[in-house]
């Protein structure tokens, strides 16, 4: 591991994430209060996008005087790289050999714990996220052994940690996605909650790891689980909202990027709404559930939902959905239309009836 004084770094190459752990602490008064524990999950983007933010002075801007990057060495010059990633090939029982700068933009000491994860997407929007360090390492995580998971950087400063990734003899091929992680080992008071509770987090951020396995790459796309809810309006006749939520999973061994075309009919395919949005980029073997508000949809309807997803090299895949818009508003004014009508009707029967008898 070697320090020196950090060049310009690489900002949109790292992104800025954090985490808590719970612990009891006292205050002055000696009151006892609880650290909110908040998850670790280490949001970047591929190509990675930055969260801290480049105010042009080469420094990462986090919200607070703790400031640094991560990014790949340049191994011939010793300096930062133009590398926003590291992006490798090798065939299965390959050792690769490479390193990462990790620079304190800071005016004080800080320490940190760095370590390879593995890359996932999250259930719910599909960010890319990181496993945290006590979790399993399943994939590229777990083949990444660096120099050192622990050091102190001064302020100012930088280190460069050589590190190797051992490609196993049985990988599979395709692209496998994780990231060096350098988390900051302090905890940092972020406020408190409405019901009082002290929040500490830690800031971690990652540069991305992405090597590609000797083999067929073969890139999928699929989408599974369509379902659409309806949202009645409280006020009779007047139109609902519609939201289609649906599950897309990459079948293949490469990231892809796509889009979603989501359509919405109604009774005998009367065009409802028509939506069209890109999907984030998903990792092999990853799904993701994504939500789509389509806006209004009729109090009472027949509605059709069809989600067709597509990506770079992957066919069209479709899957749809039937459910019936039911406005209980609008159908208690009908009823009750409907009950005043046979009322009414009924009455004019009568009165005929009695009229016949009289003229008779």
């Amino acid at each position: 591991m070697r320090v020196t004084a950090p060049g310009r770094p690489a900002l949109r190459s790292v992104t800025t994430t954090r985490t808590t752990t719970t612990a009891p602490v006292r205050t002055r008064r000696g009151t006892p209060r609880a650290v909110l524990a908040v998850l670790l999950a280490l949001t970047a983007w591929l190509p990675a996008a930055p969260a801290a933010a480049d105010d042009g002075s080469g420094k990462a801007v986090t919200g607070g005087p703790q400031a640094w990057s991560v990014q790949p060495t340049d191994k011939t010059k010793g300096a930062a790289s133009k590398r926003l990633a590291f992006q490798l090939d090798a065939r299965p029982g390959t050792v690769i050999h490479d390193s990462v700068r990790v620079s304190n933009l800071s005016t004080e000491p800080l320490s940190f714990q760095v370590y390879g994860a593995d890359a996932y997407n999250t259930p719910r929007d599909g960010g890319l996220a990181y496993r945290q360090a006590g979790e399993a390492q399943r994939d590229i995580g777990a083949w990444v052994q660096l120099g050192t998971n622990a050091l102190v950087i001064p302020e100012r400063r930088a280190a460069d940690i050589p590190f190797t990734v051992t490609v196993p003899k049985d990988a599979t091929p395709g692209t496998h996605t994780g990231g060096i992680v350098a988390l900051d080992n302090a905890l940092r008071d972020a406020g408190t909650t409405d019901s009082g509770v002290d929040v500490s987090i830690q800031r971690a951020i990652a540069v991305r790891l992405e090597l590609t396995v000797a083999g067929p790459l073969t890139p999928g796309l699929s989408v599974s689980g369509v379902r659409l809810d309806h949202i009645a309006d409280s006020v009779p006749f007047r139109s609902g909202r519609a939201v289609v939520r649906y599950t897309v999973t990459n079948t293949g061994n490469t990231p892809v990027e796509g889009t979603a075309a989501v359509d919405v009919t109604g009774l005998f395919g009367r065009a409802i709404a028509a939506r069209t949005r890109d999907l984030p980029l998903v990792l092999p073997g990853q799904h993701t559930e994504l939500t789509l508000d389509i806006g209004r949809a009729p109090p009472l309807d027949l509605l059709t939902a069809k989600v067709t997803v597509s990506g770079t090299g992957t066919p069209a895949t479709t899957a749809r959905v039937q459910r019936l818009a039911l406005s209980w508003a609008t159908v208690a004014v009908l009823v009750t239309v409907m009950a005043l009508a046979a009322a009414g009707l009924s009455q004019i029967r009568r009165r005929r009836r009695t009229l016949a008898r009289e003229h008779v």
